[in-house]
């Protein structure tokens, strides 16, 4: 008896089985799964869960994948909720807390997704498996894929972090730079689709449309939120977004989970991009159509894991804005980097500026009085600063160099403002 009562995909409409699903139809749209929720309630209970170890897997039942044989896994899953207390005193909130990703193998969120994605390839017998990203999507699946033993081709922008790039080789991965061609156009998806079209490589980066497994991954944020907030979700969530994956996947993690009864509400969602590149918060707020967003024309940012001008999971998105009420915002690079230092000298978390990008969000929804300081908030910080050593070696003090002398420590630490 199959788990889903249909798997369809959201543009042509095409139906599949869970045995004859591709990873994509071709068609630009993602294939959504969804679960027979009805029967997994009968087994799937709060007493049941709670006594299973921790981990994205213990979700088992609710990922496409038919055998627990083929799992791949790091141990990725089961981050710490922190609740805050000198970042949340120092912007005057009452309920903060932060759900550390960084603590992922990988170090960032996508291994949730990613795990996934590469773990069915392997039930599938693939032996090459294939990204488009910026860095952290890559670095995952390079991980699992090296742990599979599968064969990994990456694909990243021209300018991609020296960070990233040395993470990827040590895994393994053949990884590529691709050059811009036209503005508005992302080389390193062009080049992933032709490249999987004309060799036989399953695509697996964190776009819904081109790995509709993957996408099912990300629910286990939702999943674990639900758990570790003791079955009461926060007020508000706000998710750093790229392409939409991220809230998306959460919130249908969250949805899933309400309509079984095992919580009561899903927490309002927030959407935060970089200035530049917001082209989910401009279609939120333009009420454009979710199967024909607009194409952001640029992506520079700081916040480069963010920079996605095209938003695959974008209409997901715009639909679980709907669905919770959500908000969406867009914050200046500014205020990207000061969450990012007030981060790291309040609570201790080192992060990347995609990773900080929710928090910026959050202090100009609480100024425009959106978000109320006693409101229960939830942040994830998504990616963890050793992504992107450039940025925090630009905004903090730079090292002196001193004599063993306690006079000049004493003058080094005036300097320091000590």
């Amino acid at each position: 008896m199959s788990k889903y009562t249909q798997i369809k995909c959201a543009k042509c409409g095409k139906v599949y089985t869970e045995g004859d699903v591709p990873a994509n139809d071709g068609c630009g749209g993602r294939i959504d799964f969804e679960l027979d929720l009805e029967m997994l309630k009968e087994h799937i209970t709060r007493d049941a869960l709670e006594r299973r170890g921790g981990g994205l897997w213990k979700y088992f039942e609710f990922m496409p994948l038919q055998s627990r044989e083929h799992i791949v896994t790091l141990g990725e899953g089961n981050t710490p909720i922190i609740r805050s207390s000198r970042l949340a005193e120092a912007w005057n909130l009452t309920h903060l807390v932060l759900k550390n990703e960084t603590v992922n193998p990988s170090g960032s969120f996508k291994d949730r997704p990613i795990c996934v994605g590469v773990s069915r390839a392997y039930e599938d017998g693939v032996k090459t498996v294939s990204a488009a990203s910026s860095g952290n999507a890559a670095a995952a699946m390079s991980t699992y894929a090296a742990r599979a033993g599968l064969q990994a081709v990456v694909f990243v922008p021209e300018s991609a972090p020296a960070g990233k790039l040395i993470h990827l080789r040590a895994l393994g991965a053949k990884v590529f730079r691709v050059k811009k061609v036209t503005e508005g156009v992302d080389p390193t998806t062009t080049l992933l689709k032709a490249a999987c079209d004309e060799f036989g490589w399953t695509p697996t980066p964190s776009f819904g449309p081109f790995n509709c497994f993957q996408f099912e991954g990300t629910k286990s944020m939702g999943y674990e939120i639900a758990e570790q907030c003791n079955w009461d979700p926060p007020d508000w969530i706000l998710f750093p977004t790229g392409s939409g994956g991220l809230m998306a996947g959460t919130m249908k993690g969250l949805w899933e989970l309400r309509e079984m009864g095992l919580i009561d509400e899903i927490p309002r969602p927030v959407v935060v991009q970089p200035e530049g590149c917001p082209p989910i918060v401009r279609a939120f707020k333009e009420g454009q159509n979710p199967r024909d967003i607009k194409p952001w024309d640029s992506n520079t940012t700081v916040a480069g894991g963010l920079a996605d001008p095209f938003p695959w999971d974008g209409d997901a998105a715009l639909r679980f804005l709907s669905l919770a009420n959500g908000e969406a915002v867009s914050v200046p690079d500014d205020d990207i980097e000061k969450a990012l230092v007030d981060l790291g000298r309040l609570e201790g978390v080192f992060a990347e500026p995609s990773g900080v990008a929710a928090l910026a969000g959050l202090k100009t929804l609480v100024e425009d009085g959106v978000i109320d300081r006693g409101d229960h908030v939830l942040v994830p910080v998504t990616g963890s600063g050793f992504k992107d050593l450039s940025t925090p070696d630009r905004l903090t003090p730079q090292v002196p160099v001193i004599y063993p002398d306690t006079k000049e420590l004493r003058a080094g630490l005036e300097a320091y403002g000590a």
